[in-house]
C-alpha cells in the first residue's frame, strides 16, 4: 500500500508532539489449494455469496481444524481493531460512519454440515472442526455460506459513489506457522495480511451499470435483465480482489502481458496507462519476467495513495497528475515484492514495502522523459525527510528507529510510514552502494526466482545479496533493521 509521506506529516506530528514469464499463464501447481467463489452484489450492496475451499495441508503435521480470516468483520460496528485509523475516518466515511453485517450461514466439510464457530480477538476467524485428521499432503474441501453488507466507506472492501471495492471479502485460509494459524487482527497500521497462493475460479455477478476489474482473467461475461456475471480465473494468487466501477477502459501491452487501465475521471488517461505499461516492462528487466499475463490499475475511491493486490492494484482517485503516477508505479512494484514474493506483511512490513519504495526510485533510472522525479531527487528528499523526522523526535521520546516490530507495535502512522517506507529505501539504496549495482540488481532477481509463489523471510533476501555480492551484510543490514543506522546528529 501507499501512503503519501509529505512535510505536511512532519509538522502534524510535530505539533502532536505537543516460475513463470510475462505473457504466459503461470502453470498451476496441483498441490495448490482451490477457492471456487459464486457471488452476487445486490443494488443494496449487499454481498451474498458461496465459497468451496479445496484446501491441501502444506505443513509438516496433521491438522484437525483450520481458520479461516473473517476480514469483513473488521468493518462491524462495535469492531476492536478498526480498519481505518482514527485520525482519516472522516475522509474515509464521507457520508457518515456506516458498518459491514456479516452473516455465515452454513458451514460444511466433506459435503457435511458442521457448526458454526467464530472466534478470534475481534470475531476475525471462523474455526472449522474437520472431523477428521488431515494428514500432509491431503486435501479436504470446506463449503462456507454467507452473505455481507458492505459499508459505505472508501477502503479496500465497501462502496463509493461510482465504484465498489472488493478485496479481503471472502474467508481465506490462515497461515500455519512454528504451530499454529497466523490470525492478527485487522490493524489500521500497514497492511496486516497474509496469505500463501492458490488457484481461484470466481462467478461474479453484479448491477449492470458496472464494469468488473479483477485479479486474474475474465473467461466469460453474460448479461441478464438488470445485471451481468463474469466468470473469472487466476492461478498462484496470493488472494483474489475485484474492483466494479462506472468504468472506462483502456488496454495496452508490456511485452506479452495485457495492461488494462480502468478509470472514471482521469484527463490524461494515456499517460496513466502508459506509466503502468512502463512499470511492468522497467521491473521485468530488473528483477525477472511480470508472474501473470494480465495486469489491472484500478482508479477508485480509497483514502490512502494505492493498495496492491495480484494482477490488481488499486489507485485512489483523490491524486492526479506526477504524484498519481508515482502511485501507480509504487504499486506496480508491490506486483513483485508481496503479490509474486510474498511475506508476513504483519511481522515483516520493511520487506515489501521498503524495497518496494526503493524499486519505485529505481524506475526513474530508467524512465526520464515526461516524469517528474528522478532516483537522486526522491533518494535526496527520502534522507531530509527522514533526518528531519529524527531531528524533530529524537529529543520528544523517539526511542525506537528499529524495523523490525509488527506493524501494531508503532506508536504512530507516522512513525511507521518512515520507518518502513522512508527508511527501508535508504537501507536498500546503502546496500546497493555498499555490493555495487551489478551484484545488488542480481541479488534481487535470485531473490525473485528463488522465492516466487512462495514465502519468503528476512534471511532469504540478505543471503540472496550476500550470494550475489560474496559478502557478509548480516551485520549491515541487522545495523539498520535494529535501529543502530543513525542519520542525524546526536548533538
Amino acid at each position: 500500500m501507499r501512503k503519501k509521506i509529505t512535510a505536511l506529516m512532519l509538522a502534524t506530528a510535530a505539533a502532536a508532539l505537543s516460475t513463470a514469464l510475462a505473457g504466459c499463464s503461470p502453470t498451476a501447481d496441483k498441490s495448490n489449494t482451490k477457492y471456487d467463489i459464486t457471488a452476487a452484489l445486490s443494488e443494496d450492496n449487499t454481498l451474498t455469496a458461496t465459497v468451496t475451499c479445496d484446501y491441501v495441508n502444506k505443513t509438516d503435521v496433521p491438522l484437525s481444524e483450520l481458520w479461516f480470516h473473517l476480514y469483513p468483520n473488521a468493518y462491524r460496528e462495535g469492531a476492536e481493531y478498526c480498519p481505518i485509523s482514527a485520525s482519516q475516518l472522516a475522509e474515509a466515511f464521507p457520508n457518515g460512519r456506516s458498518y459491514s453485517v456479516l452473516e455465515v450461514r452454513k458451514v460444511a466439510v466433506n459435503g457435511k454440515d458442521t457448526d458454526v464457530t467464530i472466534t478470534g480477538t475481534d470475531k476475525n476467524v471462523l474455526s472449522v472442526a474437520l472431523g477428521q485428521t488431515l494428514d500432509p499432503t491431503d486435501r479436504v474441501k470446506v463449503d462456507i455460506e454467507y452473505s455481507v453488507k458492505l459499508p459505505n466507506v472508501k477502503h479496500r472492501f465497501g462502496y463509493a459513489d461510482k465504484t465498489v471495492n472488493l478485496a479481503n471479502f471472502y474467508p481465506i485460509a490462515c497461515v500455519y506457522r512454528d504451530g499454529a494459524f497466523v490470525a492478527d487482527p485487522y490493524y489500521s497500521m500497514g497492511d496486516p495480511f497474509f496469505s500463501e497462493v492458490a488457484d481461484y475460479t470466481v462467478d461474479m455477478t453484479f448491477p449492470s451499470k458496472y464494469e468488473g476489474a479483477f485479479t486474474g482473467s475474465v473467461k466469460s461475461k453474460t448479461e441478464t435483465g438488470d445485471t451481468k456475471t463474469y466468470s473469472v480465473e487466476a492461478e498462484n494468487v496470493r488472494d483474489f480482489a475485484a474492483v466494479l466501477g462506472e468504468f472506462e477502459k483502456m488496454s495496452g501491452v508490456a511485452g506479452s502481458t495485457i495492461v488494462n487501465y480502468y478509470y472514471t475521471a482521469d484527463s490524461e488517461p494515456e499517460r496513466s496507462l502508459n506509466t503502468a505499461v512502463a512499470a511492468i516492462n522497467t521491473f521485468g528487466e530488473y528483477f525477472g519476467d511480470y508472474a501473470y499475463n494480465e495486469y489491472s490499475v484500478v482508479q477508485t475511491g480509497f483514502v490512502h495513495g494505492g493498495m496492491e493486490y495480484p494482477g490488481l492494484t488499486m489507485i485512489s482517485n483523490k491524486y492526479t497528475g506526477d504524484t498519481y503516477n508515482d502511485i501507480i508505479v509504487h504499486e506496480t512494484a508491490h506486483q513483485w515484492w508481496y503479490a509474486a514474493v510474498g511475506n508476513n506483511e504483519v511481522k515483516h512490513a520493511w520487506l515489501d514495502e521498503g524495497l518496494t519504495e526503493y524499486s519505485t526510485m529505481m524506475f526513474y533510472e530508467k524512465n526520464t522523459d515526461g516524469y517528474k522525479f528522478t532516483l537522486d531527487g526522491k533518494r535526496a528528499d527520502a534522507l531530509s525527510a527522514y533526518i528531519l523526522y529524527c531531528e524533530t523526535y529524537k529529543n520528544n521520546g523517539l526511542g525506537d528507529t528499529s524495523m523490525t516490530r509488527p506493524v501494531n507495535e508503532y506508536a504512530t502512522e507516522t512513525e511507521y510510514a518512515y520507518m518502513t517506507y522512508v527508511k527501508g529505501a535508504l537501507m536498500f539504496d546503502d546496500i546497493r552502494n555498499t555490493i555495487g549495482d551489478a551484484a545488488f540488481k542480481t541479488g534481487l532477481k535470485n531473490y525473485y526466482r528463488d522465492n516466487m509463489f512462495g514465502i519468503a523471510e528476512p534471511q532469504d533476501l540478505i543471503g540472496a545479496m550476500e550470494k550475489a555480492s560474496k559478502r557478509q551484510l548480516n551485520a549491515l543490514f541487522e545495523a539498520w533493521l535494529d535501529g543502530n543506522v543513525k542519520l542525524y546528529s546526536s548533538n
